[in-house]
């Protein structure tokens, strides 16, 4: 009976050990994001306004091709390619002064894009 507590103590103390050590910072996290005032809240002095200067081009990619967006934005930056079965992922990047084109197909057609602007 002694030997079996002692092995109880033991795993309790090392799953408490486990715990405190893990690397699970998601509670740090959400208050960080509780300290930090939402878009709702925020004054019109503490935005920018960028949304004139840059233009978002992946709006009009939906089933666009490759040689189609190459056309539209010349040869890309950064190309990935994956190939699972019967399914070709490419991921293709343009990286230009105003921001970051990326682009997704998935057999040879859009389906994907992000816009991310320049700082």
């Amino acid at each position: 009976m002694l030997k079996q507590i002692k092995l109880l103590l033991i795993a309790l103390f090392l799953g408490t050990f486990i715990v405190a050590c893990s690397d699970d910072n998601t509670a740090q996290t959400e208050s960080n994001d509780a300290s930090t005032p939402s878009s709702a809240e925020m004054s019109s002095d503490d935005t920018t306004d960028t949304a004139g200067t840059v233009t978002d081009e992946t709006d009009t990619i939906a089933g666009m091709t490759k040689e189609e967006a190459i056309a539209k934005w010349g040869e890309p930056d950064v190309t990935q390619t994956h190939k699972i079965d019967s399914l070709t992922v490419d991921h293709l990047e343009w990286h230009k002064k105003d921001g970051i084109t990326a682009v997704q197909f998935h057999n040879d057609v859009a389906q994907f894009s992000q816009f991310v602007p320049a700082e």
